[in-house]
């Protein structure tokens, strides 16, 4: 991977993890299922893109999705805390 591609990622990283901070700031019944829309809806289909260009490889989805769903772990148990106080 090209290093503007590393950077490109680092990018999707922060906005993935900017999502999940919205979501644990005003959490409400369902936001972890918004919060997968998302990722679904406008990350996924970047990565394909760059996949199919050639860009990036599949080993860099494989590691950027579990990043992903790493997240979507943490707001489910962040939820659950702020929910239980």
């Amino acid at each position: 991977m090209r290093e503007s591609f590393e950077k490109e990622i680092e990018t999707l990283k922060k906005m993935v993890l900017a999502w999940r901070e919205s979501y644990e700031e005003l959490p409400y019944p369902g936001c972890e299922r918004d919060f997968i829309f998302e990722i679904e809806e406008y990350i996924l289909p970047y990565l394909r893109r760059l996949y199919e260009c050639g860009y990036i490889n599949e080993s860099h989805i494989s590691n950027f999705l579990s990043f992903c769903y790493e997240q979507v772990d943490e707001l489910c148990k962040n939820i659950i805390k702020k929910l239980e106080v």
